[in-house]
């Protein structure tokens, strides 16, 4: 077993198998653990009662057993961690750091807010990005999480690396089919990404499985979310230059997020922080 633990952030029990998924799939590429990290903030009103749950420690002690269930068919190590009363992103902070972890995951506006709006957590995943020790990933599920075809959209060979790995377990994990493009605005860059992207691909040693493309385009957000629907799942990463709200990603990341018609993984690495 290597040192390698992903912290999965779970709070919405529906979304439980799609970021449990994703955690192991990543432990199971690196020989590594899963630590599941659920809170239960005592400051709201209890959830509206339903047969399977009456109460938010019952809700939050099913979601662990969901998460451990995961975990054990797909054979990969797994500790639960239930906290109470605090905020979210610092107990993601300090639980990433008692680990050592090497990624968070954490789903995109999939909290059901304990007051039934969102003013809380317009700023969650920025708070999460802001503080985390490690690599974050943040997942939006449009469908059933399915990864048979997966796009990376790229400016440039900067922060691919983390996209790298995450894709590489996705490949050898699922056998995704993996496209790698770059949006250029005129015929000269094509012609000089679609070199320094290939020599980037062979370097890393995943050129024989990802398919590379370089096309014009003035509008790459746009151009990511019109191919969006011939996929399953779209891997974008932090932007060079940040943006005031959402900073840790930036307008590109956010804007795809938003309008694709598949999942979206945003992900941000460990050393873009404040």
């Amino acid at each position: 077993m290597s040192d390698y633990t992903v912290v999965v952030a779970m709070a919405n029990p529906q979304n439980v198998p799609s970021l449990m998924t994703l955690g192991c799939m990543m432990a199971q590429e690196f020989d590594g653990r899963v630590v599941g990290v659920t809170v239960v903030q005592m400051d709201y009103a209890a959830p509206d009662p339903d047969p399977e749950c009456h109460d938010r420690m019952s809700r939050a002690y099913d979601i662990l057993s969901a998460a451990e269930e995961i975990a054990e068919k797909r054979n990969v190590e797994f500790d639960g961690r239930l906290a109470v009363g605090r905020e979210v992103h610092e107990i993601l902070d300090d639980v990433a750091e008692a680990e050592r972890a090497k990624l968070i995951i954490v789903g995109y506006s999939e909290r059901q807010h304990p007051r039934g709006d969102d003013s809380d957590f317009d700023r969650l995943i920025d708070e999460i990005a802001a503080h985390a020790p490690c690599d974050l990933a943040v997942a939006r599920m449009r469908t059933p999480l399915k990864l048979d075809r997966v796009l990376v959209p790229v400016r440039t060979a900067l922060n691919l690396d983390v996209r790298r790995d995450f894709v590489t377990a996705m490949h050898h994990v699922f056998g995704s089919e993996v496209d790698l493009i770059h949006f250029a605005c005129s015929e000269e860059e094509v012609e000089r990404l679609h070199d320094e992207l290939e020599q980037w691909l062979i370097h890393r040693g995943v050129w024989d499985w990802v398919h590379l493309m370089v096309d014009v385009h003035d509008d790459p957000a746009q151009a990511i979310v019109d191919v969006s629907p011939k996929y399953d799942a779209v891997v974008l990463g932090t932007s060079p230059l940040h943006e005031v709200r959402r900073k840790y990603f930036g307008a590109v990341p956010e804007y795809v997020a938003s309008h694709a018609k598949c999942s979206t993984f945003l992900l941000r690495t460990a050393d873009v922080r404040a």
